[in-house]
């Protein structure tokens, strides 16, 4: 049971980390076109706010993935840990706790 909820857990954090990537790499294709538009324009210089806004962002969501997920992940192993050293103290055998 215990592989199968790490399993879950590392699935789930493959999948978030993924689109976080995906999220950079749209980003940067987006400004680089964006930047070129404003360079190729001539007028004034604006792209700065558009990279500040959406960077801001980009910073929240690494800071969702790469910080706070593990911290909560670590917080769910311990209560389950916790519960099973519980459970294995009282005797009762392992399987599904309803």
């Amino acid at each position: 049971m215990d592989d199968l909820f790490e399993h879950l857990m590392e699935s789930e954090r493959d999948k978030a980390i993924n689109g976080f990537y995906t999220h950079f790499i749209v980003f940067l294709s987006v400004i680089a076109g964006l930047a070129l538009v404003n360079l190729v324009t001539g007028d004034s210089f604006w792209i700065q706010w558009v990279v500040l806004g959406w960077g801001l962002g980009i910073a929240y969501h690494a800071f969702l993935i790469f910080i706070r997920r593990p911290q909560q992940e670590h917080k769910l192993r311990e209560q389950r840990r916790a519960r099973e050293e519980a459970r294995t103290a009282s005797g009762d055998p392992p399987g599904p706790s309803t």
